[in-house]
């Protein structure tokens, strides 16, 4: 993997006039980039060895570490630029990559926490409705809460990945960890025979979630169902996935659970990633 970085920032230079602070900056960045993934893989890494779940543990130990977010843009910038350069390569599939490395919003606030009377608020506000598209927003507002997944994660659920029988989800995108889902089996249920056969154009489709084109939700497809509600349940401020995921990880922490539990249950790489929830639930707490 390193002698691919060094071909990657000739060609920088060589075919594109990078500057040599643009070389610089971005050799820095790579070569931590490999570092963090050599430690994290515990051997030397080759370009086609790279997976999700490896590029996951790079954004959280990212995460943990109090850049600023302009630093972290630059920082998945410059990965997805390499990555980019190994799939003109044929050595990656950069499509299994780039929603995992798109870069924060700029200047956005850390994500508020919603009390637990405006998470139940905005949990039943689609149930007081029959219509095919408000029993599908409402299986995945409770997913999103009770499984604690990233929108990237929800967004790649297939209709496999759910075992109605012991009530448990896959998570995305390796699929080796099985999740208990007591709270939204019977709503996924629901989903899947009062819902999702309206959305349905491709017998074959079998991703869960689906938008009113039978294709499979979006990213911004998804953010734009807790927007939805949100405005329905009369809530303040921006909502959006990662605010029931934070929401989810704050509530774990005040009803005494471990910083392991919450770590299991969202799938971070390490412990030390909750000290961020720890943080944003501190200070609220202090208001």
């Amino acid at each position: 993997m390193e002698r691919s970085i060094q071909q990657y920032l000739d060609e920088l230079q060589n075919d594109h006039n990078a500057s040599v602070h643009t070389i610089t900056a971005y050799g820095t960045d790579l070569d931590q980039f490999y570092r963090v993934l050599a430690s994290h893989s515990g051997t030397p890494l080759a370009p086609e060895a790279l997976t999700p779940s490896a590029v996951i543990h790079y954004v959280d130990w990212l995460g943990v570490q109090g850049y600023k977010p302009a630093t972290v843009s630059r920082k998945l910038a410059a990965a997805r630029s390499y990555l980019e350069f190994l799939s003109g390569q044929g050595l990656v599939d950069v499509r299994r990559f780039r929603e995992l490395l798109r870069g924060p919003a700029l200047g956005r606030t850390q994500p508020r926490t919603l009390s637990k009377q405006e998470l139940d608020r905005l949990l039943l506000a689609p149930r007081k409705y029959l219509s095919p598209g408000a029993i599908r927003d409402a299986a995945i507002l409770s997913l999103l809460y009770e499984t604690g997944f990233r929108a990237t994660d929800m967004v790649r659920l297939r209709v496999p990945d759910v075992d109605f029988n012991q009530a448990h989800i896959r998570r995305p995108p390796d699929r080796t960890q099985w999740l208990a889902i007591p709270e939204s089996i019977t709503l996924l249920q629901k989903y899947l025979s009062e819902g999702r056969p309206h959305f349905v154009r491709n017998i074959a489709e079998n991703v869960l979630f689906l938008n009113q084109r039978g294709q499979g939700l979006s990213r911004q497809g998804l953010w734009l169902v807790v927007k939805r509600w949100a405005v329905v349940s009369e809530l303040e401020g921006s909502l959006s996935p990662h605010t029931l995921r934070h929401s989810r990880a704050s509530h774990m922490l005040e009803e005494g659970k471990s910083r392991r539990e919450v770590q299991t249950l969202l799938g971070l790489s390490s412990p030390n990633a909750v000290r961020i929830h720890r943080r944003r639930f501190r200070s609220e707490d202090e208001r």
